[in-house]
C-alpha cells in the first residue's frame, strides 16, 4: 500500500513539474519600454502584447528647434515645435518582427517665422513692392487643421514574445489636415486696406502651396526592452 502511494505521489509530482515547464515555455512577454526619435520628436514608447500576433503601442515625442537665416535683405528667425502623442495596434503576421500598424496621433505641431528686414530693402506682396521701413516685421505662423490624425504604417521590431533588448523602426503617414499659415505685419501701414489685401493674397498663395502637405510623414526609430 505504501509503495502504491509513493508511486502515485511521484506521478503527481512529475505531472506538476511538466506542467510548470510547459507554462514557462509558453509564457508571453507582455510589456516593453522603449526610447525613440524621428519626425514626431524625441520621446518614449510602451507596448502591451495581447497575443503572438497583436500588440498595442503608445508613446509621446516632442522637439523644439530654432533656425536663423537671411535672404534678399531679410533676416529670418524660425522655430519648429513638435508635440505628438500616439496610440496604435500592431499586427505581426505569423508572430514575426514585421508588422502593420494603424492608430491615431494627437498632434500639436507648429511653425513660427519672424522676418526682420535690413534698411533699404522692400517686401514683394502679391506682386506689389512695399518699403521695409513701412512694413516693419512680418510674422508667420503655420498650424495644422487636425489635432487628432489617423495614422497607418508598417515596421520591424523584436518579436512580440521575444524578451530582452531589441531595435525597432516604424514608417507611415498621418492625415494632419491642411497646414494653415497666418501672416501679420507690425509696421506703419499694417492697418491700411490695400496693404492688408495684398498681405492676405500673399497668405492665400502660401496656403495653396501648403495644401500639398496634409499627409505628414511619420518615421520612428528606437531601442526597446521586453520584460
Amino acid at each position: 500500500m505504501k509503495v502504491k502511494t509513493i508511486w502515485l505521489l511521484a506521478l503527481i509530482a512529475c505531472s506538476v513539474a511538466a506542467g510548470q515547464k510547459t507554462t514557462e515555455a509558453n509564457a508571453t512577454s507582455r510589456f516593453a519600454l522603449g526610447v525613440e526619435g524621428g519626425t514626431t520628436g524625441l520621446g518614449g514608447s510602451v507596448w502591451f502584447t495581447a497575443s503572438k500576433q497583436f500588440t498595442f503601442n503608445a508613446g509621446y515625442g516632442s522637439l523644439s528647434e530654432d533656425k536663423d537665416y537671411s535672404t534678399d535683405g531679410v533676416d529670418y528667425s524660425g522655430n519648429v515645435d513638435l508635440s505628438n502623442g500616439y496610440a496604435t495596434i500592431q499586427w505581426h503576421p505569423g508572430g514575426g518582427g514585421f508588422h502593420l500598424l494603424a492608430g491615431v496621433v494627437f498632434t500639436e505641431n507648429s511653425v513660427n517665422v519672424v522676418g526682420r528686414p535690413e534698411s533699404g530693402t522692400t517686401y514683394d506682396l502679391d506682386g506689389v513692392e512695399y518699403p521695409a521701413s513701412l512694413v516693419g516685421t512680418i510674422v508667420g505662423d503655420v498650424e495644422w487643421d487636425n489635432s487628432t490624425a489617423p495614422y497607418i504604417g508598417f515596421g520591424f521590431s523584436k518579436k512580440p514574445e521575444g524578451k530582452g533588448w531589441g531595435a525597432y523602426i516604424n514608417a507611415g503617414v498621418m492625415d494632419a489636415g491642411s497646414a494653415v499659415a497666418r501672416l501679420e505685419a507690425t509696421g506703419l501701414i499694417a492697418d491700411q486696406p490695400q496693404f492688408e489685401s495684398d498681405l492676405r493674397a500673399e497668405e492665400q498663395d502660401l496656403n495653396d502651396e501648403l495644401d500639398e502637405f496634409d499627409l505628414y510623414p511619420v518615421v520612428r526609430l528606437g531601442v526597446m526592452y521586453r520584460f
